[in-house]
C-alpha cells in the first residue's frame, strides 16, 4: 500500500490529476455522462499506470510513451474503446496512437483545460512545467490568455485567436514554446474525449517548436520529448521524487545529489526502480533531519 501511494498520492499531487472530481468537474445536470464513477476511474487510471512503471521497472519515458493504460467500461467507452466490461479497472495493451502515456490520460487533459473549453495555452504550460520541468517566464500581470475581444471574433477559428493573441510581442517568446505543444493535444476535449471537429471546424494539431522542428498530434509530441526533451524529463521526475522523499522542497545544495542521481540511473538504463533505489542511497536521503531538526540515518 505504501508503494501504491507513488501513484494515488505522489504523481497525483505532481501531475495534478488528484483536482479531477474536486476541483475540475463537470455539470451533471447538463452533462449525465460525467459522473462520479467516470471521475474515479480517470484518477485510477493515471494512479495505477504510475505505480505499474515503478512495480515493473518500466524505462522513465514510459511516462509518456507507453503503449498500455489501465481502464474500466466506463472510461473505456469515454475514449472510444470497445470490449472492455465491467467496473473494475484492468491493464489494456493500447491499439491506436490516439491513446498512450500520461499526456493523453482523460485526468490530465481535464485539468490543463478550462470548465467550458481546452486551452492550448494552458497544456503547453503544464507540458514544460510540470513534465519536463522548464516553465515559460510568467505573463505580464495585465495580459489574459485571450482578450474577450478576440475570443467573440467569428471569423477567426479557435487556433487563428491563440495566434493573434501570441502576436503581442510581450508574449510572443512564450507562447512559441508553449502553443505548438497545446496545439498538437487540441484533439482532446476538456474532458479528454478524441475529437477530429471543434464547433464544425477540423482541428490542425500540428506544431512546430523555435528550433524548426515539426510534429503533429499527440503522437508527434511524445515523440519530440522521447528525442529531444528526454533528459529533462529524465530530471524532473528524479527532482520530484527526491522532493516526496525529503518531504520538502529541493534547495541549492541538493542540486550534487541530484546529478549523481541522475548519473546513477543513467547507468541503469534510465528505469524506475534504479532511480528509486539511487534517492534512498543520497545523502540528503540517508541523513534527512526530523521535524525536531535532528539528524536521522
Amino acid at each position: 500500500s505504501r508503494a501504491r501511494s507513488l501513484g494515488s498520492v505522489f504523481a497525483a499531487e505532481w501531475l495534478g490529476f488528484d483536482d479531477v472530481g474536486i476541483r475540475r468537474r463537470q455539470d451533471p445536470i447538463d452533462n449525465p455522462w460525467c459522473t462520479e464513477t467516470l471521475m474515479e476511474a480517470m484518477r485510477s487510471e493515471s494512479a495505477l499506470f504510475f505505480y505499474s512503471l515503478i512495480r515493473d521497472d518500466q524505462p522513465i519515458q514510459r511516462l509518456v510513451d507507453a503503449r498500455y493504460t489501465y481502464l474500466n467500461e466506463e472510461l473505456a467507452r469515454h475514449y472510444g474503446i470497445r470490449g472492455i466490461k465491467g467496473s473494475k479497472m484492468r491493464p489494456v495493451r493500447l491499439k491506436t496512437q490516439k491513446r498512450g502515456g500520461i499526456l493523453t490520460h482523460a485526468s490530465v487533459l481535464s485539468v490543463t483545460a478550462f470548465p467550458d473549453r481546452t486551452s492550448p495555452v494552458i497544456r503547453g504550460h503544464w507540458v514544460l512545467d510540470r513534465l519536463l520541468g522548464t516553465p515559460p517566464p510568467d505573463p505580464p500581470p495585465d495580459v489574459s490568455e485571450i482578450s474577450d475581444v478576440v475570443l467573440e471574433r467569428d471569423d477567426l477559428s479557435f487556433r487563428q485567436k491563440v495566434q493573434l493573441h501570441s502576436q503581442n510581442p510581450r508574449c510572443s517568446a512564450c507562447h512559441q514554446e508553449m502553443d505548438p505543444i497545446g496545439f498538437s493535444l487540441e484533439n482532446y476535449d476538456n474532458f479528454g474525449r478524441y475529437r477530429t471537429r471543434r464547433f464544425g471546424e477540423a482541428i490542425d494539431a500540428d506544431g512546430a517548436l523555435p528550433n524548426g522542428h515539426v510534429f503533429s498530434g499527440a503522437s508527434g509530441l511524445r515523440e519530440v520529448i522521447i528525442s529531444e526533451r528526454k533528459q529533462d524529463l529524465t530530471r524532473q521526475v528524479a527532482r520530484k521524487m527526491l522532493t516526496y522523499a525529503l518531504g520538502r522542497q529541493l534547495e541549492y545544495f541538493d542540486e550534487a545529489a541530484v546529478r549523481e542521481i541522475i548519473e546513477s540511473t543513467r547507468n541503469d538504463g534510465n528505469r524506475f526502480q534504479p532511480l528509486v533505489k539511487a534517492i534512498v542511497r543520497s545523502y540528503p536521503f540517508m541523513f534527512k533531519q526530523s521535524n525536531q531538526g535532528e539528524l536521522q540515518k
